[in-house]
């Protein structure tokens, strides 16, 4: 379970992040677990606690346990800080070939032709990199619009999840100069993408492309079974012309399944606070500008202090592209 802190109302907001762990089909097992945490709740003087359900959006039975245990089921087809209920995983298991076989013949071009265009890809977990990540990333905000944490954030992922080998950074370069990158972390049997930039003006290197790849091959050499790459991007169904239907598409080449969850639930403690934060939650212009302002501001004072800390991270050797696979599907297409 995490927790959101809201300095202005004195106040919180939990929210468990996949669910309910467990049975969460029984109402016997349910209601118990409902009450507990509405006494939770008080204790931490919560505004609400949200269940982020990852199941199927089609099983009527476990929405109406939830409901009758007091929890209110939200349309919303994301928020501001849940994972968004459409994502894109694709079934990394079986053998190389098949998986190449269900990616867009395009996609495969664009991996071939990234070789043959010198670019170089390592897996990482060196500060500088991270550094030069996250100017790839703040190219990529102001591009599109999107804020982005501050680089202490990240130091911290680095910390708990690349030092400690459930994660990796993925740094791509062109002539000696980065042009993209990913940031993964790995979970039990599945890989999460979280994190993407690249610079606009070297998009014909098709980095992207062949960042995926290789970080599909570092999670099946880690056993994993799955390769999340989040969010759809845009509503659902998915609608071509629709806003971020690009990054769907995109997607959708690798041979990713489209997941539309059941999504949120919210357990309300203090239901006049709530209706404010409801409201605060789906009018959301005025906090994407305050969000960008921020993110603007803190990448300017980031620049002028340095990457901070110390590099005690090394890049890996790096991960070389198994061309001969690709090269073998298209021969025989």
């Amino acid at each position: 379970m995490f927790e959101r802190k809201i300095p202005l109302l004195g106040a919180s907001v939990l929210y468990a992040a996949t669910g309910i762990a467990g049975n969460d089909t029984e109402v016997d097992v349910v209601n118990p677990l409902a009450a507990w945490m509405h006494e939770f709740c008080k204790e931490r003087n919560a505004i609400l606690l949200r269940v982020e359900s990852r199941f199927n959006n089609e099983d009527e039975s476990r929405k109406a346990v939830l409901k009758s245990a007091g929890f209110r089921e939200l349309n919303d087809q994301w928020s501001l800080w849940n994972l968004p209920r459409a994502t894109m995983v694709i079934d990394i298991s079986g053998k190389e070939e098949d998986l190449l076989r269900r990616m867009r013949k395009k996609h495969r071009e664009h991996i071939n032709r990234s070789q043959r265009n010198g670019l170089r890809i390592k897996a990482t977990t060196d500060v500088q990199d991270l550094r030069a990540f996250y100017e790839l990333l703040l190219k990529s905000s102001e591009r599109q619009g999107f804020a982005v944490r501050d680089f202490g954030y990240f130091l911290h992922l680095r910390e708990q999840l690349l030092a400690e080998d459930r994660g990796s950074l993925f740094l791509a370069d062109m002539g000696g100069r980065p042009v993209a990158g990913i940031l993964c972390a790995r979970f039990g049997s599945a890989c999460h993408y979280l994190y993407g930039g690249f610079d606009w003006t070297a998009r014909q290197a098709y980095a992207n492309e062949a960042l995926h790849w290789m970080a599909i091959h570092w999670a099946r050499n880690l056993g994993c079974s799955f390769y999340d790459m989040v969010g759809a991007g845009t509503s659902y169904p998915p609608t071509e012309g629709n806003a971020g239907y690009g990054l769907y598409n995109f997607k959708k080449g690798f041979g990713a399944e489209l997941i539309y969850s059941a999504g949120y639930f919210d357990l309300v403690s203090r239901p006049a606070f709530y209706w404010a934060l409801r409201f605060a939650e789906t009018h959301t212009g005025w906090m994407t500008v305050a969000r960008g302002i921020r993110s603007t501001v803190q990448g300017v004072f980031d620049k002028t202090r340095g990457a901070g800390g110390s590099p005690s991270g090394q890049p890996n050797q790096g991960i070389v592209f198994q061309d001969h696979q690709i090269a073998k599907i298209e021969s025989e297409k």
